[in-house]
């Protein structure tokens, strides 16, 4: 509610709840009512506005003042929150490259979309995890034992991944393998000659859990001087649901 000083013209925005009291001008301390009208003491009504007062305290130039500063102040909220938004925005934006292979949000992606491909990235092999020894067989011949484990980055569950083994030879050249991720073996089933698989792990990693591996290789290059193990996603097998007829 819009009111002006009859004095000096001075206008303030005022609750529309505020009526029947006594306003006072900052500029020209004029005492007028809610109406416009000057109040002075031949004015009979300043007595009845007087008595409303006990029950409605007088708003003065402080209340007329905060009135105007809390429409200011929420209009400034607003346009924090806006400038907010928008900077977050364009943040969002220019670091997308880095933000796509975030695990929260690839993982809510890979959840919500059975079509998203699950990348290598999305996994991860600790290299303090990882072990390696020589196992003596029944026939006498030696495999090499290879131990480690696997991490799911993604907030979501995945298939067990493969895990290829680079083999870098004193020639400089890389004999690769690819080997799935089994059930747990025992010391039996790794000596015995030749080695009979456990069947693939194919229990889902949790979100952010971790999946142990132990890959048996019979045939390891002599000559080899490193071992470099990657991490290979498996794609989710797309399940046909039966026709209804």
């Amino acid at each position: 509610m819009r009111i002006v000083c009859p004095e000096c013209q001075s206008a303030y925005n005022v609750g529309s709840l505020i009526k029947n009291a006594i306003l006072v001008c900052h500029r020209c301390d004029t005492e007028f009512d809610t109406f416009g009208n000057r109040i002075d003491d031949n004015n009979p009504t300043k007595q009845v506005f007087l008595d409303q007062e006990n029950a409605a305290p007088t708003f003065g130039i402080h209340d007329l003042m905060q009135s105007g500063m809390n429409n200011r102040q929420q209009h400034i909220i607003i346009w924090m929150l806006l400038v907010l938004f928008t900077l977050s925005a364009i943040g969002l934006a220019t670091r997308w490259s880095h933000w796509q292979y975030n695990g929260m949000i690839r993982g809510y992606v890979v959840q919500s979309d059975n079509t998203t491909p699950i990348l290598d990235r999305d996994w991860f092999i600790n290299p303090a995890s990882v072990s390696t020894q020589w196992v003596t067989r029944d026939d006498q011949s030696i495999a090499l034992l290879i131990e480690g484990e696997v991490e799911n980055q993604l907030a979501t569950i995945l298939p067990p991944p493969e895990i290829q083994i680079t083999f870098v030879t004193q020639t400089g050249q890389n004999i690769q393998m690819i080997q799935g991720i089994t059930e747990p073996s025992d010391l039996k089933t790794l000596q015995h000659a030749p080695y009979a698989s456990p069947a693939i792990d194919e229990v889902p990693v949790l979100s952010s859990g971790k999946r142990g591996f132990m890959l048996l290789i019979e045939d390891a290059p002599n000559s080899t001087q490193h071992i470099l193990l990657h991490a290979l996603a498996v794609q989710r097998q797309q399940l046909q649901k039966p026709l209804d007829l």
